[in-house]
């Protein structure tokens, strides 16, 4: 008897695969609406294996981050890419990579989708748009796109965070403004400059002027602070450093790291206190034993000016990355018709008194920044086309975008090759604006440097710097490689080696390498 199959629903949901938590959207009836998972806006992006092997997603798996640490992963944002697995106690015949983690937690996200009863999208979801940070390589980027085809999902277009904000934000305007996104969220800390035209009742025309970022700043690295801060008051008191997992201190690492977790969530609670108050108290009582038996706790006051001053450091990195993202844009304080904060850290007073004081007026705070992300890439999900899908539900009446939407995109490294001596030869210089219906191409010539060689490495590279003149320079990374054979043998400099660079709105590079005997060509994801 043949299965029933269920055919796909025509909506694009729009997910924003945050640090510590992720939020999935859809575009409905003239709005983007967040679809709640088990009641919440966001859902926890936490991964935990029982014993017998069940896997559990979300606010189910963060409770248990304070019972079996061991077993639990959270912040799995920050590894992508990385050569980096998890091994879990339930599961002993298998590794799982960040790929495979965020997978299980885009599966649980779409199977919430599913679950709501309040939200009809005639379908099964499979088209999304997932949000990355705007400094992701391409690694990490292919990387995301892996997560979504293991949870059998089509990723349709992997969208900058601050551009999604973008979106949702100007879909409640109609005007021409130049915005500043200032995006800091759990792990990752994201400034885009935007000109935004939203005047137009056909398109939303946006365009990049600059992007920078920071890839591992934001809510964790303030949470180790504070966890830094009462750890130390504990060590006075007891002697035990809870930190410090390899010392011998007569003490399990799994006691040790159970009361690590029970410590973060006490000083994540003090920190959403220190938005609204001037003071908050951490309180842990009977935290640990020593190895006598005796316990020992946690009672203490964290003031908004400790944190503050704590804190100050990183939050003035993200001021030094703002102001070089307005200078890539060649625009002053006075261009920027508003700021706009994005991300659960945005709500720590310090970084509204940074931006304020920097800018002399108070930046925008979105009704709801948890959210904005998602919202922003339901939106441009709305908009896009799908493929061929003989199984697809089509749309409601009504939820059809009367819009479309125009993004002119700007490279923001320079892109080049390495050449002869390890120097840096640039093809597509940083800053250039993106043509909006076609790639931005550009060739060189070059020619062997040795004798008879018949294939040649081709090494991708991109550079932040603008007087980047060896690859080994700071601000240099290798970002894709091939090999290039079948060059017809002669003698050195007579055979020519031509390339070619071709990168389009979505910053995906093309580079080809040809001689007279063949070529190659390799597709690369800027970052």
């Amino acid at each position: 008897m043949a299965n029933i199959v269920e055919k796909n629903s025509g909506y694009v949901l729009g997910i924003d695969l945050g640090t510590t938590n992720c939020a999935v959207a859809v575009y409905k009836g003239g709005n983007a609406e967040i679809i709640t998972i088990d009641g919440s806006k966001t859902m926890p992006s936490v991964m935990s294996v029982l014993r017998n092997g069940e896997i559990l997603v979300g606010s189910q798996a963060k409770s248990r981050s304070l019972t079996d640490p061991e077993n639990t992963v959270t912040s799995v944002k920050r590894e992508m890419a990385k050569d980096w697995g998890k091994e879990f106690a339930g599961l002993p015949d298998r590794t799982y990579s960040p790929a495979d983690i965020s997978a299980e937690i885009l599966s649980k996200l779409i199977s919430g989708v599913r679950e709501n009863e309040n939200i009809d999208l005639g379908g099964n979801p499979k088209y999304v748009v997932i949000c990355v940070p705007a400094n992701f390589n391409d690694a990490q980027k292919k990387e995301t796109k892996k997560a979504g085809e293991l949870a059998n999902l089509e990723v349709l277009h992997l969208l900058e965070e601050p551009v999604a904000a973008a979106y949702a934000y100007a879909m409640e305007r109609e005007r021409s403004q130049t915005i500043l996104v200032y995006d800091l969220g759990g792990g990752t800390f994201d400034v885009s400059v935007l000109q935004v035209d939203s005047t137009e009742s056909e398109n939303k025309n946006f365009k990049v002027l600059s992007k920078e970022g920071i890839p591992k700043l934001g809510g964790d690295d303030f949470d180790r602070i504070l966890m830094k801060i009462a750890a130390e008051k504990l060590k006075e008191t007891s002697g035990i450093d809870i930190l410090d997992l390899k010392k011998d201190q007569g003490l399990s690492q799994k006691k040790l790291g159970e009361a690590q977790q029970k410590l973060k969530e006490a000083v994540m609670t003090g920190k959403h206190e220190l938005t609204e108050s001037l003071n908050a108290k951490v309180d842990l009582p009977n935290l640990i034993h020593d190895e006598g038996g005796k316990p020992h706790h946690i009672d203490m006051e964290i003031t908004r000016e400790q944190f503050n001053n704590e804190i100050r450091g990183l939050i003035l990195q993200t001021k030094e990355a703002v102001q070089k993202a307005m200078d890539n844009a060649e625009l002053t304080i006075g261009d920027i018709d508003r700021i706009i904060l994005v991300g659960g850290s945005t709500k720590v007073p310090l970084v509204k008194e940074m931006l304020e004081e920097m800018f002399g007026r108070e930046p925008y705070s979105d009704t709801d920044p948890d959210t904005a992300i998602a919202r922003g890439a339901a939106i441009l999900g709305a908009t896009l086309n799908l493929p061929e899908d003989p199984e697809l539900v089509p749309k409601y009446d009504g939820d059809e975008p009367d819009f479309g939407i125009v993004i002119r995109n700007k490279v923001t490294h320079h892109l080049g090759i390495e050449v002869v001596g390890g120097k840096f030869s640039c093809l597509i210089p940083k800053g250039t604006v993106i043509p909006e219906h076609a790639p931005e191409t550009a060739t060189k010539e070059y020619s062997t440097p040795r004798d008879n060689m018949t294939e040649l490495a081709i090494r991708v590279y991109q550079s932040a710097e603008d007087d980047a003149e060896y690859v080994s320079s700071d601000g240099v990374k290798c970002i894709g490689e091939f090999f290039l054979t079948g060059i017809p043998p002669r003698p050195r400099g007579e055979e020519c080696i031509t390339v070619n660079f071709e990168i389009d709105d979505q910053n995906l590079l093309k580079v080809r390498a040809s001689s007279s005997g063949s070529s190659k060509e390799l597709e690369i994801r800027e970052s």
